[in-house]
Protein backbone atom coordinates (compact mmCIF):
# COMPACT_ATOMS: atom_id res chain seq x y z
CA UNK A 1 0.00 0.00 0.00
CA UNK A 2 2.71 2.31 0.95
CA UNK A 3 4.45 1.70 -1.96
CA UNK A 4 1.44 2.55 -4.40
CA UNK A 5 1.04 5.67 -2.32
CA UNK A 6 4.89 6.64 -3.26
CA UNK A 7 4.39 5.47 -6.71
CA UNK A 8 0.93 7.60 -7.18
CA UNK A 9 2.89 10.83 -5.65
CA UNK A 10 6.07 10.88 -7.77
CA UNK A 11 3.38 10.61 -11.10
CA UNK A 12 1.18 13.36 -9.56
CA UNK A 13 3.90 15.71 -8.77
CA UNK A 14 4.86 17.06 -12.41
CA UNK A 15 0.82 18.01 -12.06
CA UNK A 16 0.66 19.92 -8.75
CA UNK A 17 4.29 21.52 -10.12
CA UNK A 18 2.74 22.55 -13.42
CA UNK A 19 -0.81 23.31 -11.13
CA UNK A 20 1.35 25.66 -8.46
CA UNK A 21 3.54 27.67 -11.66
CA UNK A 22 -0.01 28.66 -13.48
CA UNK A 23 -1.81 29.67 -9.93
CA UNK A 24 1.26 31.93 -9.50
CA UNK A 25 1.29 33.02 -13.55
CA UNK A 26 -2.46 33.59 -12.97
CA UNK A 27 -2.10 35.81 -9.94
CA UNK A 28 0.58 37.76 -11.63
CA UNK A 29 -2.01 38.29 -13.95
CA UNK A 30 -4.34 39.48 -11.95
CA UNK A 31 -1.65 41.83 -10.22
CA UNK A 32 -1.39 42.85 -13.91
CA UNK A 33 2.19 42.06 -13.85
CA UNK A 34 2.07 40.57 -17.57
CA UNK A 35 5.57 40.67 -17.99
CA UNK A 36 6.21 38.16 -15.52
CA UNK A 37 3.73 36.08 -16.05
CA UNK A 38 5.25 36.21 -19.34
CA UNK A 39 8.59 35.43 -18.59
CA UNK A 40 7.64 32.40 -16.19
CA UNK A 41 5.06 30.82 -19.13
CA UNK A 42 8.34 30.87 -21.02
CA UNK A 43 10.45 29.19 -18.62
CA UNK A 44 7.98 26.56 -18.08
CA UNK A 45 7.28 26.03 -21.39
CA UNK A 46 11.08 25.23 -22.06
CA UNK A 47 11.38 23.06 -19.28
CA UNK A 48 8.21 21.39 -20.23
CA UNK A 49 7.34 21.71 -23.76
CA UNK A 50 4.25 24.01 -25.40
CA UNK A 51 1.50 22.25 -23.60
CA UNK A 52 -1.82 23.89 -24.98
CA UNK A 53 -2.70 25.62 -21.57
CA UNK A 54 0.35 27.58 -21.47
CA UNK A 55 -0.32 28.38 -24.95
CA UNK A 56 -3.84 29.83 -23.55
CA UNK A 57 -2.21 31.34 -20.92
CA UNK A 58 1.06 32.70 -22.64
CA UNK A 59 -2.33 34.06 -25.52
CA UNK A 60 -3.80 36.15 -22.79
CA UNK A 61 -1.07 37.59 -21.36
CA UNK A 62 -0.11 38.98 -25.04
CA UNK A 63 -3.85 39.99 -25.26
CA UNK A 64 -4.22 41.42 -22.15
CA UNK A 65 -1.21 43.84 -22.15
CA UNK A 66 -1.81 44.84 -25.59
CA UNK A 67 0.64 42.47 -27.21
CA UNK A 68 -2.08 42.10 -30.23
CA UNK A 69 0.45 40.04 -33.14
CA UNK A 70 1.50 38.02 -30.87
CA UNK A 71 -1.40 37.22 -28.92
CA UNK A 72 -3.08 36.71 -32.74
CA UNK A 73 0.38 34.23 -33.56
CA UNK A 74 -0.68 32.44 -30.50
CA UNK A 75 -4.39 32.38 -30.74
CA UNK A 76 -3.92 31.08 -34.24
CA UNK A 77 -1.65 28.07 -33.11
CA UNK A 78 -4.10 27.51 -30.82
CA UNK A 79 -6.97 27.49 -33.47
CA UNK A 80 -5.14 24.65 -35.52
CA UNK A 81 -4.43 22.89 -32.51
CA UNK A 82 -8.15 22.73 -31.31
CA UNK A 83 -10.62 24.04 -34.44
CA UNK A 84 -13.57 23.10 -32.33
CA UNK A 85 -12.88 25.62 -29.32
CA UNK A 86 -14.82 28.65 -30.37
CA UNK A 87 -13.25 30.38 -27.32
CA UNK A 88 -9.80 30.87 -29.74
CA UNK A 89 -11.83 32.17 -32.81
CA UNK A 90 -13.78 34.87 -30.59
CA UNK A 91 -10.22 35.97 -29.34
CA UNK A 92 -8.95 36.06 -33.16
CA UNK A 93 -12.24 37.98 -34.18
CA UNK A 94 -11.33 40.80 -31.49
CA UNK A 95 -8.03 40.98 -32.57
CA UNK A 96 -8.63 41.00 -36.29
CA UNK A 97 -10.99 43.64 -35.63
CA UNK A 98 -8.81 45.64 -33.92
CA UNK A 99 -5.97 45.19 -37.09
CA UNK A 100 -8.73 46.15 -39.30
CA UNK A 101 -8.56 43.27 -41.02
CA UNK A 102 -12.19 43.21 -41.72
CA UNK A 103 -12.35 40.52 -44.41
CA UNK A 104 -10.80 37.76 -42.17
CA UNK A 105 -13.15 39.11 -38.99
CA UNK A 106 -16.14 37.85 -41.59
CA UNK A 107 -14.16 34.66 -42.45
CA UNK A 108 -13.72 33.43 -39.26
CA UNK A 109 -17.20 34.78 -37.92
CA UNK A 110 -18.99 33.13 -40.53
CA UNK A 111 -17.69 30.09 -39.26
CA UNK A 112 -18.34 30.80 -36.09
CA UNK A 113 -22.20 31.43 -36.57
CA UNK A 114 -22.48 28.20 -38.69
CA UNK A 115 -21.79 26.17 -35.25
CA UNK A 116 -23.46 28.43 -33.14
CA UNK A 117 -25.48 31.54 -33.40
CA UNK A 118 -23.65 33.83 -30.99
CA UNK A 119 -24.94 37.61 -30.73
CA UNK A 120 -21.86 39.44 -30.64
CA UNK A 121 -20.79 37.23 -33.42
CA UNK A 122 -23.97 38.44 -35.79
CA UNK A 123 -22.98 42.11 -35.05
CA UNK A 124 -18.88 41.71 -35.29
CA UNK A 125 -19.72 40.65 -38.89
CA UNK A 126 -22.27 42.99 -39.36
CA UNK A 127 -19.62 45.55 -38.31
CA UNK A 128 -16.48 44.12 -40.33
CA UNK A 129 -19.30 44.60 -43.69
CA UNK A 130 -20.09 47.79 -42.48
CA UNK A 131 -16.51 48.94 -42.58
CA UNK A 132 -16.27 47.32 -45.80
CA UNK A 133 -18.56 49.63 -47.03
CA UNK A 134 -20.64 46.57 -47.61
CA UNK A 135 -23.95 48.18 -46.62
CA UNK A 136 -26.04 45.22 -48.03
CA UNK A 137 -24.69 42.68 -46.06
CA UNK A 138 -24.13 44.80 -43.06
CA UNK A 139 -28.14 45.54 -42.75
CA UNK A 140 -28.58 41.70 -43.48
CA UNK A 141 -26.41 40.97 -40.46
CA UNK A 142 -28.07 43.86 -38.08
CA UNK A 143 -31.21 42.47 -38.59
CA UNK A 144 -30.52 39.21 -37.79
CA UNK A 145 -29.47 40.32 -34.72
CA UNK A 146 -32.21 42.28 -34.26
CA UNK A 147 -34.65 39.60 -34.83
CA UNK A 148 -33.43 37.77 -31.83
CA UNK A 149 -33.26 40.78 -29.83
CA UNK A 150 -35.13 43.56 -30.64
CA UNK A 151 -34.08 46.34 -27.66
CA UNK A 152 -30.51 46.56 -28.56
CA UNK A 153 -29.83 50.42 -29.08
CA UNK A 154 -26.03 50.05 -30.55
CA UNK A 155 -27.45 48.03 -33.04
CA UNK A 156 -30.65 50.06 -33.89
CA UNK A 157 -27.61 53.07 -33.97
CA UNK A 158 -25.69 51.04 -36.42
CA UNK A 159 -28.82 49.88 -39.15
CA UNK A 160 -30.43 53.31 -38.82
CA UNK A 161 -27.04 55.25 -39.58
CA UNK A 162 -27.29 53.04 -42.91
CA UNK A 163 -30.97 53.50 -43.63
CA UNK A 164 -30.45 57.28 -43.32
CA UNK A 165 -27.84 57.71 -45.28
CA UNK A 166 -29.64 55.40 -48.35
CA UNK A 167 -32.38 58.18 -47.43
CA UNK A 168 -34.70 55.29 -46.18
CA UNK A 169 -36.20 58.19 -44.46
CA UNK A 170 -39.44 55.87 -43.64
CA UNK A 171 -38.06 52.63 -42.03
CA UNK A 172 -35.14 54.16 -40.07
CA UNK A 173 -38.63 56.50 -38.59
CA UNK A 174 -40.64 53.08 -38.05
CA UNK A 175 -37.40 51.63 -36.58
CA UNK A 176 -36.57 54.07 -34.57
CA UNK A 177 -40.39 54.48 -33.41
CA UNK A 178 -40.18 50.68 -32.50
CA UNK A 179 -37.38 51.22 -30.12
CA UNK A 180 -39.00 54.60 -28.15
CA UNK A 181 -42.33 52.34 -28.06
CA UNK A 182 -40.45 50.58 -24.82
CA UNK A 183 -38.18 53.25 -24.02
CA UNK A 184 -39.44 56.17 -24.51
CA UNK A 185 -36.74 58.95 -23.56
CA UNK A 186 -33.90 57.05 -25.05
CA UNK A 187 -31.48 59.65 -26.43
CA UNK A 188 -30.26 57.58 -29.21
CA UNK A 189 -33.46 56.63 -31.05
CA UNK A 190 -35.07 59.97 -30.54
CA UNK A 191 -31.88 61.32 -32.34
CA UNK A 192 -32.89 58.89 -35.46
CA UNK A 193 -36.56 59.56 -35.17
CA UNK A 194 -35.98 63.73 -35.16
CA UNK A 195 -33.72 63.02 -38.49
CA UNK A 196 -35.63 60.58 -39.71
CA UNK A 197 -39.13 63.20 -39.30
CA UNK A 198 -37.05 66.24 -40.30
CA UNK A 199 -36.06 64.56 -43.78
CA UNK A 200 -39.68 63.46 -44.00
CA UNK A 201 -40.85 67.33 -43.67
CA UNK A 202 -42.83 66.51 -40.31
CA UNK A 203 -40.58 69.62 -39.08
CA UNK A 204 -43.32 70.80 -35.95
CA UNK A 205 -42.79 66.84 -35.03
CA UNK A 206 -39.08 66.82 -35.42
CA UNK A 207 -38.86 70.01 -33.15
CA UNK A 208 -40.68 68.55 -30.33
CA UNK A 209 -38.01 65.49 -30.66
CA UNK A 210 -35.52 67.15 -30.40
CA UNK A 211 -36.71 70.03 -27.61
CA UNK A 212 -37.39 66.28 -25.94
CA UNK A 213 -33.92 65.38 -26.41
CA UNK A 214 -32.77 69.20 -25.04
CA UNK A 215 -35.22 68.11 -21.80
CA UNK A 216 -33.51 65.25 -21.13
CA UNK A 217 -30.31 67.22 -20.94
CA UNK A 218 -28.52 66.45 -24.39
CA UNK A 219 -26.68 69.84 -24.50
CA UNK A 220 -25.05 68.80 -27.73
CA UNK A 221 -24.06 70.19 -31.28
CA UNK A 222 -26.25 68.49 -33.28
CA UNK A 223 -29.42 69.00 -31.06
CA UNK A 224 -29.13 72.76 -31.08
CA UNK A 225 -28.65 72.45 -34.97
CA UNK A 226 -31.68 70.65 -35.64
CA UNK A 227 -33.23 72.91 -33.59
CA UNK A 228 -32.51 75.71 -35.10
CA UNK A 229 -32.83 73.73 -38.86
CA UNK A 230 -36.23 73.01 -37.34
CA UNK A 231 -36.92 76.54 -36.38
CA UNK A 232 -36.26 77.88 -39.53
CA UNK A 233 -38.52 75.32 -41.56
CA UNK A 234 -41.58 76.54 -38.92
CA UNK A 235 -40.53 79.99 -39.58
CA UNK A 236 -39.34 81.30 -36.32
CA UNK A 237 -36.44 83.45 -37.21
CA UNK A 238 -34.97 84.42 -34.10
CA UNK A 239 -35.11 80.84 -32.64
CA UNK A 240 -33.18 79.59 -35.16
CA UNK A 241 -30.38 82.02 -34.93
CA UNK A 242 -30.54 81.68 -30.93
CA UNK A 243 -30.38 77.62 -31.48
CA UNK A 244 -27.78 78.25 -34.28
CA UNK A 245 -25.39 79.83 -31.99
CA UNK A 246 -25.66 77.33 -29.35
CA UNK A 247 -24.89 74.96 -31.90
CA UNK A 248 -21.23 77.30 -32.94
CA UNK A 249 -20.34 77.33 -29.12
CA UNK A 250 -20.40 73.62 -29.42
CA UNK A 251 -18.81 73.24 -32.61
CA UNK A 252 -16.58 76.07 -33.61
CA UNK A 253 -15.13 74.20 -36.90
CA UNK A 254 -18.22 74.32 -38.77
CA UNK A 255 -17.79 77.62 -41.12
CA UNK A 256 -21.07 76.74 -42.55
CA UNK A 257 -22.98 77.42 -39.46
CA UNK A 258 -21.28 80.42 -39.23
CA UNK A 259 -22.31 81.79 -42.46
CA UNK A 260 -25.60 80.44 -41.65
CA UNK A 261 -25.53 82.42 -38.73
CA UNK A 262 -24.40 85.78 -40.33
CA UNK A 263 -26.86 85.28 -42.91
CA UNK A 264 -29.71 85.64 -39.89
CA UNK A 265 -28.14 88.49 -37.94
CA UNK A 266 -27.77 90.22 -41.45
CA UNK A 267 -30.93 90.03 -42.04
CA UNK A 268 -32.38 91.88 -39.22
CA UNK A 269 -29.51 94.16 -39.29
CA UNK A 270 -28.77 92.67 -35.62
CA UNK A 271 -25.53 95.09 -34.10
CA UNK A 272 -23.04 92.20 -34.48
CA UNK A 273 -23.83 90.61 -37.91
CA UNK A 274 -20.44 91.81 -39.02
CA UNK A 275 -18.69 90.16 -36.30
CA UNK A 276 -20.05 86.85 -37.67
CA UNK A 277 -19.22 87.59 -41.37
CA UNK A 278 -15.55 88.49 -40.16
CA UNK A 279 -15.02 85.11 -38.91
CA UNK A 280 -16.91 83.22 -41.65
CA UNK A 281 -14.03 85.26 -44.16
CA UNK A 282 -11.13 84.40 -41.35
CA UNK A 283 -12.10 80.89 -41.71
CA UNK A 284 -11.78 80.90 -45.59
CA UNK A 285 -8.65 80.97 -47.87
CA UNK A 286 -9.25 81.57 -51.53
CA UNK A 287 -8.53 77.82 -52.44
CA UNK A 288 -10.39 76.04 -55.32
CA UNK A 289 -12.16 73.55 -52.65
CA UNK A 290 -13.43 77.09 -50.68
CA UNK A 291 -13.79 79.69 -53.96
CA UNK A 292 -17.27 79.25 -54.25
CA UNK A 293 -17.76 79.80 -50.35
CA UNK A 294 -16.06 83.04 -50.08
CA UNK A 295 -17.74 84.45 -53.01
CA UNK A 296 -20.98 83.41 -50.95
CA UNK A 297 -19.80 84.89 -47.82
CA UNK A 298 -18.99 88.63 -49.23
CA UNK A 299 -22.27 88.39 -51.42
CA UNK A 300 -23.97 87.48 -47.83
CA UNK A 301 -21.67 90.31 -46.50
CA UNK A 302 -22.75 92.93 -49.26
CA UNK A 303 -26.22 92.26 -49.04
CA UNK A 304 -25.99 92.66 -45.34
CA UNK A 305 -24.14 96.22 -45.66
CA UNK A 306 -26.72 97.14 -48.00
CA UNK A 307 -29.72 96.59 -45.64
CA UNK A 308 -27.91 98.35 -42.93
CA UNK A 309 -27.59 101.64 -45.63
CA UNK A 310 -23.03 101.49 -45.70
CA UNK A 311 -23.49 101.56 -49.59
CA UNK A 312 -19.67 101.95 -49.74
CA UNK A 313 -18.84 98.02 -47.77
CA UNK A 314 -21.43 97.15 -49.75
CA UNK A 315 -19.77 97.52 -53.20
CA UNK A 316 -16.16 96.71 -51.55
CA UNK A 317 -17.66 93.23 -50.84
CA UNK A 318 -19.35 92.75 -54.46
CA UNK A 319 -16.49 93.33 -56.01
CA UNK A 320 -14.98 90.70 -54.04
CA UNK A 321 -17.37 88.40 -55.36
CA UNK A 322 -17.20 89.26 -59.15
CA UNK A 323 -13.76 88.75 -58.23
CA UNK A 324 -14.07 85.05 -56.83
CA UNK A 325 -16.92 84.34 -59.00
CA UNK A 326 -17.32 86.23 -62.14
CA UNK A 327 -20.13 84.83 -63.65
CA UNK A 328 -21.94 87.27 -61.53
CA UNK A 329 -21.02 90.35 -63.54
CA UNK A 330 -24.10 90.38 -65.57
CA UNK A 331 -26.33 91.18 -62.19
CA UNK A 332 -23.59 93.18 -60.49
CA UNK A 333 -23.60 96.56 -63.33
CA UNK A 334 -27.31 97.36 -62.54
CA UNK A 335 -27.06 96.89 -59.01
CA UNK A 336 -23.68 98.31 -58.28
CA UNK A 337 -25.29 101.99 -60.88
CA UNK A 338 -28.81 101.52 -58.45
CA UNK A 339 -26.46 101.35 -55.44
CA UNK A 340 -24.07 104.18 -56.45
CA UNK A 341 -27.13 106.24 -57.34
CA UNK A 342 -30.28 105.69 -54.70
CA UNK A 343 -28.05 102.74 -52.27
CA UNK A 344 -30.97 100.58 -53.27
CA UNK A 345 -30.49 96.83 -54.78
CA UNK A 346 -33.03 93.94 -56.39
CA UNK A 347 -30.27 91.42 -55.55
CA UNK A 348 -31.41 88.42 -53.70
CA UNK A 349 -30.76 87.38 -50.37
CA UNK A 350 -27.70 84.74 -49.96
CA UNK A 351 -28.62 81.11 -49.55
CA UNK A 352 -27.01 79.77 -46.33
CA UNK A 353 -25.26 76.58 -46.15
CA UNK A 354 -26.64 73.98 -44.23
CA UNK A 355 -25.37 70.45 -43.02
CA UNK A 356 -28.58 67.61 -44.06
CA UNK A 357 -27.52 65.10 -41.04
CA UNK A 358 -26.23 64.34 -37.28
Amino acid sequence: MRRTLILLSLLLAPCVLVAQDLTEVRELKQLWKFDEAIACLTQMMEEEGSKPVFLEELADCHYQCGNYDEALRQYNLLSLANPGKLLYKLRMMSLLNRGHRYEDVIHIGRDVLQRDSIMQVTILVGDAFNQLEQRDSAEWYYRKALARRAHNESVVSKLSNILLGQKRFQEAYDLAGAFLAEEPDNLTALSVYGVAQFAMEQYEDARASFKRMRELEDDSYAVHYYLGKCAQKCLIPMEAEEEFVLAWERDTTDVGLAMTIAHLKGDRRAPDWEDWYKIVLNRLTPTPEQISELASAHQGYAYAAYKSFRTDLCIEHYKLVLEYNPQYYASARPFSARARAAGRSAMPAPNASRRSSL
